[in-house]
């Protein structure tokens, strides 16, 4: 592990026109990882260099930032624990604005809002209404109609600060919540559309691994984006009907974290589809790759 001073060193010489020499730094950087990036942004942001110094400073960080990402998302596939832990990788780089700490911390205050209301003895849907409350009444929380497919939209963190977000986000704020409070709520991946089923608790434990599930283990869902309106298992029928789509089990029963983490980036891909930022579309492609 290399000192401040050391890594400070290095990044001065980030300057240099020789190429070897700047290659050989640059590697180094690289295996340092994010322990060097406070450094880099303090460089480029003092700006006592040229252009070229600050293009290869923003070519370093975003490296770096990439690979961590990459690597840690990895990671999460193989074992993922608990959904939010995957999309707040996803959210944290493509919307490093809002900070984990701040996700974290507002969902434990919608949390505590929602478990100071909730009795043992209540039915599930006396449950869910109650969450209804807090969420589409004391929170405001909505669907986003208007922009439906802006990229914020796709973000987690922007859902809790705009209050407003797509079928997804309002989903996966449903079922961390759901997590939370230790209420048998898990992600249907409908096509066009997202909701949450509530399952039967009888029916066995929500472990990530183990998504063995048939349709009867949902007691009835959810449509977050619609101020968490109920819905029966011959209503999703009748929607699959209507979007002209074959009627298939998978759509009626919850689907594994890594659809959802997946769905987030495919919903990311089509948001920028027009955009001209090159680099944060390639991003993306090496982040979908790792569902491949």
């Amino acid at each position: 592990m290399k000192s401040k001073n050391e890594i400070a060193a290095l990044v001065s010489l980030l300057d240099d026109p020789d190429e070897i020499i700047f290659n050989q730094v640059k590697n180094q950087l690289l295996e340092l990882g994010t322990d060097c990036i406070p450094l880099l942004e303090k460089a480029d942001f003092e700006n006592e260099y040229g252009e070229v110094f600050k293009s290869r400073i923003s070519n370093i960080t975003h490296e770096i930032s990439l690979r961590k990402v990459l690597k840690d998302h990895s990671q999460w596939l193989n074992y993922p624990i608990n959904l939010i832990n995957g999309i707040s990788q996803l959210d944290q780089y493509f919307f490093p604005n809002i900070t984990k700490n701040y996700i974290n911390k507002q969902i434990s205050e919608i949390v505590s809002d929602i478990e100071i209301n909730l009795v043992d003895s209540m039915t599930p849907i006396e449950k869910v209404s109650v969450i209804n409350k807090v969420l589409y009444e004391d929170y405001n929380f909505r669907g986003d109609k208007t922009n439906y497919h802006s990229a914020e939209n796709s973000s987690i963190g922007k859902l809790l600060q705009n209050k407003k977000g797509n079928p997804l986000t309002n989903s996966i704020l449903y079922i961390e919540i759901g997590r939370l409070l230790n209420l048998p709520i898990m992600g249907i991946n409908l096509p066009n559309h997202f909701i949450v089923g509530y399952l039967d608790p009888k029916k066995g434990n929500l472990n990530p691994k183990n998504y063995k599930f048939n349709k009867e283990d949902v007691s009835f869902y959810i449509n977050p984006f619609s101020q968490g309106i109920i819905l029966k298992h011959h209503d999703i029928q009748d929607f699959i009907r209507e979007i002209n789509v074959i009627n298939n089990n998978y759509y009626l029963t919850p689907c594994p974290y890594s659809d959802i983490t997946k769905r987030m980036l495919t919903n990311l891909n089509f948001s920028y589809r027009k955009s001209e930022e090159i680099q944060l579309k390639n991003d993306l492609k090496k982040i979908m790759s790792l569902y491949t």
